[in-house]
């Protein structure tokens, strides 16, 4: 990983957590325990902080930048670029964009290839598709046809690929 200083405040990463070798931070970055960060991200604070809860992963080449927040338990597909808000427990599809200010609730999917304008929210336990990314239903975590608009599948499979890669020696640790 490649770690850079932007005036005077420097990435903080967790020791559990795992970063790729070509991963950039820079800046006022914060990564919190047990998350994964894979080739080609950069997470680029030179305006705002940018804080990465605990269990996040970030999917190849995505692009998190402005005053973004992600709460735990977080799940962020490939090539997405991310400047806002995302609640814990929530998943984000590949090639999504959250635009500055835009709000992900908790336990909220934002669907592939959608985008969240500037300042817009969608509430928790919802599926948002769509550019203009809008409310398509809601989702309820009991429901055995919903469990695949929700991240519990999918973070558990990227911890686990996760600590294969790092058994194997493919990128160590932060």
């Amino acid at each position: 990983m490649i770690t850079l200083a932007y005036q005077g405040k420097s990435p903080r990463v967790a020791p559990s957590a795992l970063v790729a070798d070509n991963v950039y931070l820079i800046g006022d970055v914060e990564i919190g325990e047990e998350c994964s960060i894979w080739p080609g991200v950069v997470i680029r604070s030179d305006t705002t902080p940018i804080r990465i809860g605990n269990n996040v992963h970030i999917e190849d080449n995505s692009v998190l930048h402005t005053g973004t927040v992600i709460e735990d338990n977080v799940m962020i597909g490939h090539n997405c670029t991310i400047e806002g808000f995302i609640g814990h427990d929530s998943l984000v599809g590949n090639t999504a964009a959250l635009m500055p200010y835009a709000r992900l609730g908790a336990f909220s999917t934002l669907a592939a290839g959608s985008v969240m304008l500037d300042g817009s929210e969608i509430p928790d336990y919802c599926f948002a598709v769509g550019s203009p990314a809008k409310v398509h239903s809601k989702i309820d975590p009991d429901n055995p046809a919903h469990r695949a608009r929700t991240v519990g599948v999918y973070l558990h499979g990227m911890r686990q690929l996760a600590d294969d890669y790092r058994a194997q020696g493919i990128w160590g640790r932060a």
